[in-house]
C-alpha cells in the first residue's frame, strides 16, 4: 500500500515573531474581571507593553486592580478608561453581552480596541463594530489568543505549502465541564453565557484557520434548564 503523503515529514518551525519585538503599547483595561488578570499577567511577563490604567463601574474594584498590578491609574467608570491620553488601546474584558457597547465606547473615543472573545454575541453585533471602527481607521480584534500560538503558525504553514496535499475536512471540539458549577456569566442568558460563545468559538477559529471563511454553517445544540446551550454541534462548509 503505497500512502498519498510522506509520513516522514519534517514540520516547518514557527514564524511567529517574539512579542518583545513588537513596538510598546500602553494599554487600558475595561473591566476588571478573571480573564482581565491573566491578561495583565500576560502583557507583563510576554511583551514590552505595559498596562497603564483600568476601569471599573466600581472605583473600589479598579483600585484593587491596579494595586495588584502596580497600575498608575485607576478610573470608576469606563468613560473615564476610553478618555485617559495616557492610554494607547483598550482591552475590552467585561461579559460578551458588554462586549458591542464596550468596542464602540472605545472605538467612540478614538482608541484601538482588542475585544475578548467571543467578539460579539451575534453578526448583526460584530458587523456594526467593524463599520464603527472602519469609518474611523480604527484597528479592532476578537483576542482570539489561539491563532497567534507557534503551532497553529505550522498548521496554517503546512496548509499553505500543501504538504499534506489538499484538506477536505477538519474535525475540532473543545469540552468542558463548567456548568453548573462554574461562572455565573456561563450560565445566564442575559450575560449571552452558553457552550458556543465561551468554548465553542475555539474549534470554530481553528476550522476557519485551515478551511478560509465558511460558505454555509448549520448549527444544533441542547440547552440547560437556564436556557443557554449546554453543548453545540457546527458543521461549517468551506467555499471551496
Amino acid at each position: 500500500m503505497t500512502l498519498p503523503i510522506d509520513v516522514t515529514l519534517q514540520l516547518p518551525e514557527p514564524r511567529t515573531p517574539d512579542p518583545h519585538e513588537a513596538p510598546a503599547i500602553r494599554w487600558g483595561v475595561l473591566a476588571p474581571g478573571g480573564i482581565a488578570h491573566t491578561f495583565a499577567d500576560a502583557v507583563a511577563v510576554g511583551t514590552a507593553s505595559s498596562v497603564v490604567a483600568v476601569g471599573s463601574r466600581s472605583k473600589e474594584r479598579a483600585q484593587d486592580f491596579a494595586d495588584e498590578f502596580g497600575i498608575a491609574r485607576a478610573h470608576g467608570s469606563y468613560e473615564d478608561l476610553v478618555a485617559d491620553p495616557e492610554v494607547d488601546a483598550v482591552y475590552v474584558a467585561s461579559p460578551h453581552s458588554e462586549h458591542r457597547d464596550h468596542a464602540l465606547l472605545a472605538i467612540e473615543a478614538d482608541k484601538p480596541v482588542l475585544v475578548e472573545k467571543a467578539f460579539t454575541r451575534s453578526a448583526a453585533e460584530a458587523r456594526e463594530v467593524l463599520a464603527a471602527a472602519e469609518a474611523r481607521g480604527l484597528l479592532v480584534m476578537e483576542a482570539m489568543w489561539s491563532r497567534f500560538l507557534p503551532h497553529y503558525d505550522v498548521v496554517r504553514h503546512v496548509v499553505e505549502a500543501g504538504l499534506i496535499g489538499d484538506v477536505v475536512s477538519v474535525q475540532a471540539d473543545h469540552g468542558q465541564h463548567l456548568y453548573p458549577d462554574g461562572p455565573a456569566r456561563l450560565s445566564q442568558p442575559e450575560l449571552a453565557g452558553g457552550a458556543l460563545l465561551d468554548l465553542g468559538v475555539y474549534p470554530i477559529s481553528f476550522a476557519d484557520v485551515v478551511l478560509g471563511a465558511p460558505a454555509t454553517v448549520t448549527a444544533g445544540g441542547t440547552l440547560t434548564d437556564l436556557g443557554v446551550d449546554a453543548s453545540s454541534t457546527v458543521t461549517v462548509t468551506g467555499a471551496g
